[in-house]
């Protein structure tokens, strides 16, 4: 399993099959530059299908780069293979139904499939919910995730990434357990966002909370920016730990030796990454394939500092997500 989940930095994007594309490749529209990393490398055998979640609330900047993508991708006249999903912020679990809903009406549901996400841009919520959906409601033969980092995020310095919580959710299909007779622990993996973190330890009723920091960061430059962009609330709350920022089997692996079986013997457990989506990986790893019984917590920013939030296509990653399945291969 660790090799699976180790991190393989790529230059191009090739089918998993070498005579045949991936059943699947599934995107998410987004205004950041990042976005166009994975379509630029994809090589033109790849996929069988494209689909793209795309939210319905107005951005200029995002329907600009989904059309560079088209355009980079030749799919503006694949209308057999070419298929999008609309969504909207805080109710990503819909947007999984009517993918549900897709699959079924091109008898694809119950396939051993070949998926590819890039989950770069996804929000954590609507990726949560695929990856589990994925994973309980079809049957798949290989999941590969790839993920692409951007050249730099806007500094400290230079403002917020995101302005507060409109709403916090639990994805249903992350609901693992519950107990009155527990104290509830709350614990926040830190990004780049002080404010959404602020807001969610002040919104979340909770008996303890655990902090952690994200470091080392995506690339090394990046070790100490969580710090930096988290001062306020680590002064106010030691952090406990560092997880990692880029491999799902380091992030499990230390997170594991801090939430223990005495821990969920004495609490309810909630647990939000709002650092990066390979630590979003590394959490579902440990719920999916070690049982353990978390509570995934994600919330919805009020606003996002769109000028100047990311820049620029950095390294593009891939890793495979360990099936059940995989046990008896």
């Amino acid at each position: 399993m660790a090799n699976e989940l180790a991190v393989e930095r790529v230059k191009e994007i090739k089918p998993m099959r070498d005579d045949l594309p991936d059943d699947f490749f599934i995107t998410c529209g987004s205004f950041e530059d990042r976005f166009l990393g994975v379509p630029k490398i994809i090589r033109n055998d790849l996929f069988r299908d494209f689909v793209i979640f795309k939210f319905e609330e107005i951005n200029e900047r995002r329907e600009k780069l989904i059309k560079e993508m088209e355009d980079i991708l030749f799919l503006c006249n694949s209308d057999d293979t070419y298929h999008k999903i609309h969504c909207t912020h805080g109710k990503s679990m819909e947007a999984v139904i009517k993918f549900n809903q897709f699959l079924q009406t091109i008898n694809m549901h119950e396939r051993k499939l070949f998926i590819t996400i890039d989950m770069s841009t996804f929000t954590k919520d609507l990726l949560i919910n695929l990856i589990m959906y994925l994973i309980n409601f079809t049957s798949m033969k290989k999941l590969r995730l790839l993920y692409t980092i951007p050249k730099r995020y806007a500094s400290a310095g230079e403002g917020w990434l995101s302005s507060g919580i409109k709403s916090i959710h639990i994805p249903p299909l992350s609901w693992n357990a519950w107990s009155p007779v527990k104290d509830n622990l709350l614990i926040v993996i830190l990004g780049f966002e002080e404010i959404r973190a602020w807001s969610l330890i002040e919104r979340f009723s909770t008996d303890r909370c655990w902090l952690f920091t994200t470091n080392p960061g995506s690339k090394a430059k990046w070790n100490n920016y969580c710090g930096e962009y988290n001062k306020r609330l680590i002064n106010k709350k030691l952090p406990i730990g560092n997880i990692p920022a880029l491999n799902p089997f380091d992030i499990a692996k230390t997170l594991s030796t801090f939430i223990t079986n005495e821990s969920f013997q004495k609490y309810n457990i909630f647990l939000c990454p709002l650092g990066t989506k390979p630590q979003v990986v590394g959490i579902l790893y440990l719920i999916t394939m070690k049982s353990l019984p978390l509570n995934l917590l994600t919330t919805t920013a009020i606003s996002h500092n769109i000028p100047y939030y990311s820049s620029g296509i950095e390294d593009t990653f891939e890793f495979y997500f360990p099936l059940r399945g995989d046990r008896n291969d």
